[in-house]
């Protein structure tokens, strides 16, 4: 009888150990953190989905599964969500972020949330200059971006400096201090030099401290 019962472990205990699997893939096309909800949601309905993680850096989700789903299944799922994904680590990325007109006055100052010194220091003298703090997979960050894009076709009295903050605890982030704890954040600087710091995506107080009539 022992001997029955050890035969079975044996037989029987492999085929538990390889029931689930966890796997990587790399999603695509994704304009928010929040596009990582949509994805969770339509997962959930992939038989055999145990649980979905989000890496908002690496734009990446890591599925705990069962062995029996396929990778097409979750490539499906994705797809449905109004994204694309590749099966591996290593591929994710947001949509890139949208042209400024030609002869726009746009510098990208950090890319990789690096620290940028004092930024009374970095305006540019007899313009409004905005520094946008941003993030890639801030979805109202890109909103604040386009109304930029937008203020800045029509005029030459205005400089935009962009800070890719990356996430809260990157150099760039300590920094800028504690004032930053949300995205987007805008910092203005009138040609006098008076500054102005807007928490989130208010177009009304950007547009007054740009002097836009209104």
């Amino acid at each position: 009888m022992r001997a029955l019962v050890l035969v079975s472990i044996l037989i029987f205990a492999p085929s538990a150990a390889r029931a689930e699997a966890t796997r990587v893939y790399s999603l695509r096309g994704a304009d928010c953190e929040s596009c990582a909800d949509k994805v969770r949601g339509e997962l959930k309905k992939v038989k055999g989905v145990k649980k979905v993680d989000f890496d908002r850096q690496k734009v990446e989700i890591t599925v705990r599964l069962d062995e029996t789903v396929a990778d097409a299944d979750v490539l499906a799922a994705v797809e449905r969500a109004g994204l694309k994904a590749v099966a591996g680590a290593g591929h994710g990325a947001y949509l890139p972020a949208e042209r400024y007109p030609a002869g726009a006055d746009v510098q990208v100052l950090s890319r990789d949330g690096s620290a940028v010194g004092r930024l009374d220091k970095l305006r540019v003298p007899d313009k409004y200059t905005v520094f946008d703090v941003y993030a890639e997979w801030c979805g109202p960050c890109r909103l604040v971006d386009a109304r930029l894009r937008e203020l800045i076709a029509g005029r030459k009295d205005l400089a935009v400096r962009k800070l890719n903050v990356v996430d809260f605890d990157s150099p760039l982030a300590k920094e800028l201090g504690s004032r930053v704890e949300v995205l987007p954040y805008v910092i203005v600087f009138d040609p006098a030099g008076k500054r102005t710091d807007i928490a989130g995506a208010d177009f009304g107080k950007l547009d007054k401290a740009l002097g836009v009539a209104r």
